[in-house]
């Protein structure tokens, strides 16, 4: 039995109906490689927010020997310090007057509320105090020292004596140092409080484009908005076949393949922002010392992967 040969038109119909397959299945991979970079994106991004909440603060020191000429100053501990540093082949710390205030504020505070812990009644702490004076961190210390110290020498001392006092002191995360001292009376007896603030300033380490963050969102949103239409597309293109109304079927496709093209010019962008902006938070975060954003650089890796 002889069959008919296909009509130019049932042909054209045949070869659209095959683009449209083509096109369906490569926005399903599409959709799969541009969701995985979409999750290293948020996943980065909250990686650097965390991190920047890094305060060490180890127990308070109270005074074994007390003296009765005790006198303290910020200068000698400020020197004093920097020569348990230079012992240790390490840089010096800086004198840093924003960090010198939060030092203060938890003096007197301390003094104030009658308390001698690196968190007041309240819940205000180095870390809450930074905030309140728009002090950006990428790690923050506190040493804290109740007593009569004789001098400044002394009380450095007890510090390095002390392995989480020391730890701060010679911590090489840390570049900046601020520091406060007074006399007053705690607890009905007459008696010095040191207080040392180590900072490392967000400064300190390369931005991250709050931009660029800005612009992936609003491009993701855009391409978001693409699928949708694009799925609407896929169903009455599915319809107007079922219906054989080729007419409109032709138009849809048309539409379709249209959207398409934008949707994938778009992900190519997209794409090389996010990988812009997670080489900006690997570097930050290489700054700051983060060992763990390496297991996520998988996702990306994974996501960059489509033709």
């Amino acid at each position: 039995m002889q069959t008919n040969p296909e009509t130019p038109k049932q042909k054209n119909k045949t070869f659209t109906f095959v683009l449209v397959l083509l096109l369906a299945l490569s926005l399903f991979y599409f959709r799969e490689q541009v969701g995985d970079i979409f999750t290293y994106s948020r996943k980065a991004s909250t990686d650097l927010r965390e991190f920047a909440k890094d305060i060490s603060m180890p127990g308070a020191l109270v005074s074994k020997l007390e003296s009765q000429n005790a006198y303290l100053t910020v200068v000698g501990i400020f020197e004093f310090t920097n020569v348990e540093r230079k012992k240790g082949g390490l840089a010096t710390l800086a004198f840093d007057k924003s960090l010198s205030t939060i030092a203060q504020k938890r003096l007197d505070d301390m003094f104030l509320n009658q308390y001698f812990e690196h968190v007041s009644p309240t819940g205000s702490s180095a870390g809450s105090l930074a905030e309140d004076i728009g002090y950006e961190y990428i790690a923050i210390g506190e040493n804290i020292a109740l007593g009569n110290f004789e001098n400044d020498a002394v009380l450095v001392q007890a510090w390095m004596d002390s392995p989480g006092h020391r730890a701060n002191i010679v911590s090489t995360k840390y570049s900046l140092l601020g520091i406060a001292v007074g006399k007053g009376v705690y607890q009905g007896r007459t008696t010095w409080i040191g207080v040392q603030i180590f900072g490392k300033p967000l400064s300190a380490c390369p931005s991250v484009s709050a931009t660029l963050k800005e612009e992936i969102a609003a491009m993701r949103s855009n391409s978001e908005r693409l699928t949708v239409e694009i799925t609407i597309i896929e169903k009455k293109i599915v319809q107007a076949k079922k219906d054989k109304d080729y007419d409109t079927y032709n138009n849809l496709v048309a539409g379709y393949n249209s959207l398409a093209k934008e949707l994938n010019l778009i992900s190519s962008k997209l794409k090389d922002m996010i990988q812009t902006y997670n080489r900006e938070v690997n570097i930050f975060n290489s700054c700051a010392g983060v060992s763990y954003v390496k297991k996520d650089q998988l996702a990306l890796q994974r996501g960059s992967s489509f033709n």
